[in-house]
């Protein structure tokens, strides 16, 4: 019964909510939007102070045990600041269980009653996840999920109705939410390429042909029209690091080069985009990524976009949310503190496989050296172990710094140099007396190709060294629509 009423006054709203909005953006000078990224609802439906939710809350980066409490503090603060429109880039749920849609858009409600419209899309985790769970009692239960067409039902007064034009192949629209602009909010899933008879999870994302000649659709009429348009997706578009789609080819669309030239071709010049968790601003091409931090995550990251009257310029100012009480603020900021481990574990199971290989090649030659070759890691667990051992710090202070945005150079520098001690202590334990001459030839050949790619995440540079080096401010920016 609770869903019934909860899908028809979405319906009703998304009948009502246009008009409303449209009349209020009116009468403003300036057109004031806030955006914010990866909420990871869950409901707390679906847990309780048992086992199950208390190893949850120990083992994940994210405040999700509190992520209710803060939508619920975020939304009155809306609410008293007024924009006349919310973006949500995607990751609405924790893994898409269908209490916690539920729960979100009963937030979300409160801002349509309050005049205030509110545009979503979704990200990997919430449509047809197979981790869908609820955490009582000391074991997870699965718990049903969403399909694409529930997804946008629960959300139809929230993009998925009304005024919007959809793209019949994906979870992608355009609507005209303050008059002369179009919002272009791109489905960069891959659950759309199985079907919602198949559950999946996929980390990386895509935008699929049928859905960017689509855009290409889209983008053409907002021309012709004179409109100017802005863009929404969960993954990024631009590369934020150097390298970003080789070194972290989950969180960048696999065909951005495509998109990217699509969206510059129909005039986009901003796209807002989440998934990584990350602060960050990124140029390339003409087209500036706006990625925005986890609501979820310390420090919860918001961002305030001001379009003039005449829709030609976006000033964007970023905050971090205090809403919420100081124990659970550091709860979350030592949660990043904590992470080293877990972060040293994956980068290690990503390095073993070619560090295995490399390691058989070179044992011969360094034991015809004299060089004590016992101690060398077998394993991706005792890679971890040695990065948690001598790079911990800088392993924190680095995600701290990338989390936070609005990066400081002396800074970087030196947790350039606090990388380049640990890797010198690391040798030393490995290889003993001559763990120091390993580590100056590794710093000597290898910390050149490393350090344009460190330098590039710690001091907010991209193309680093190149005649198309640039930095484009995190925090405060102005964009030319």
């Amino acid at each position: 019964m609770k869903n019934f009423f909860l899908k028809s006054w979405c319906l009703l709203l998304s009948v009502v909510a246009p008009s409303l909005n449209a009349t209020t953006m009116q009468s403003n000078d300036n057109y004031k939007i806030m955006v914010i990224s990866d909420v990871h609802m869950l409901a707390p439906s679906l847990y309780d102070s048992g086992k199950a939710a208390q190893n949850l809350d120990a083992s994940d980066m994210k405040l999700v045990l509190n992520s209710d409490l803060i939508m619920q503090r975020l939304v009155d603060d809306i609410i008293k600041d007024k924009p006349q429109l919310l973006l949500i880039s995607g990751d609405l749920t924790f893994n898409g269980e269908r209490a916690s849609h539920e729960r979100l858009a009963e937030h979300l409600q409160r801002l349509y009653q309050a005049g205030i419209r509110t545009l979503v899309i979704p990200g990997n985790h919430d449509v047809m996840c197979p981790y869908s769970k609820q955490y009582k009692g000391d074991t997870p239960v699965a718990v049903p999920n969403v399909t694409s067409g529930e997804f946008a039902a629960i959300y139809a007064s929230f993009g998925y109705g009304g005024d919007s034009q959809r793209d019949p192949n994906s979870l992608s629209y355009t609507c005209e939410p303050i008059p002369g602009l179009l919002l272009l909010c791109i489905d960069s899933n891959i659950y759309a390429h199985s079907g919602d008879t198949k559950v999946t999870y996929h980390t990386d994302g895509v935008v699929k042909p049928e859905a960017l000649e689509w855009i290409r659709q889209q983008l053409a009429q907002a021309q012709q029209g004179g409109k100017r348009v802005i863009a929404m997706m969960h993954h990024h578009l631009v590369e934020h690091i150097d390298g970003e789609a080789k070194l972290l080819p989950n969180y960048i669309v696999s065909n951005h080069g495509e998109v990217a030239q699509v969206l510059r071709d129909g005039g986009v010049k901003v796209v807002f985009t989440g998934h990584l968790h990350i602060t960050d601003a990124a140029t390339e091409g003409g087209i500036t990524d706006v990625s925005t931090g986890s609501v979820s995550t310390y420090p919860i990251a918001l961002r305030t976009a001001t379009i003039d009257p005449s829709i030609t310029t976006m000033s964007i100012e970023t905050h971090f949310f205090d809403g919420i009480d100081e124990k659970t603020l550091n709860k979350g900021r030592a949660k990043i503190e904590n992470s080293a481990p877990a972060l040293a574990s994956m980068i290690s199971r990503r390095l073993w496989p070619r560090m295995e290989n490399r390691l058989k090649q070179y044992e011969p030659l360094l034991v015809e050296q004299g060089i004590d070759t016992s101690r060398l890691p077998h394993d991706a667990k005792d890679v971890a172990k040695l990065i948690t051992n001598h790079l911990r710090e800088p392993l924190t202070q680095s995600l701290m710094t990338v989390t936070m945005g609005g990066e400081d150079p002396a800074q970087a520098s030196a947790i350039v140099e606090a990388v380049k001690q640990g890797v010198q202590q690391m040798m030393i334990e490995i290889f003993g007396d001559g763990g120091e001459s390993v580590a100056n030839f590794l710093l000597a050949n290898l910390m050149p190709r490393v350090e344009p790619t460190l330098r590039s995440a710690l001091e907010d540079i991209n193309q680093v060294g190149t005649n198309a080096q640039s930095s484009t401010p995190d925090h405060q920016l102005t964009i030319k629509l």
